[in-house]
């Protein structure tokens, strides 16, 4: 009985190692619990909706040389759409009034982007004025855009 008592604490010693992993395992658990990253700065979503932009516009003109002016539907779709989470990237994280107003620019996209005439949709009042309204948040932080 001594042995098999002295042979339950050996298994119980050994029993405890193991409690090692289970530690690292509670260390997702703080990673969770740590500070979500900081909020870009209005510059840099600034800087990154004039890239997304432009980038926007360079595969804009390709198309539209390559197609004699026109840009088919499914393209303008599709690139309507990349554009929108583009800006939705560049804003995320953020609440500021830079932010917001990227936020509406990128909601414009995604509609025009689903629209049946996606080209039309992106033309609109709403459109302009939420690009307008970026541009200002942008100029107001010291960076030149061109939504």
């Amino acid at each position: 009985m001594g042995l098999a008592a002295c042979g339950d604490d050996k298994a119980a010693t050994t029993t405890a190692e193991p409690a090692k992993p289970a530690a690292t395992s509670a260390l997702p658990e703080a990673e969770a619990t740590a500070p979500a990253a900081a909020a870009p700065a209005d510059k840099v979503i600034c800087e990154d909706a004039n890239k997304a932009a432009e980038s926007f516009k360079k595969a804009l003109l390709t198309i539209m040389s390559t197609t004699g002016g026109d840009v088919p539907k499914k393209d303008a779709a599709l690139m309507l759409g990349d554009f929108a989470a583009n800006l939705e990237k560049a804003a995320e994280g953020s609440d500021t009034a830079v932010a917001t107003a990227l936020k509406t620019n990128a909601a414009e996209a995604a509609k025009a982007a689903k629209a049946d005439d996606p080209v039309n949709a992106a033309d609109t009042p709403e459109s302009a004025k939420a690009a307008k309204e970026f541009n200002a948040a942008c100029k107001a932080v010291g960076v030149k855009t061109n939504l």
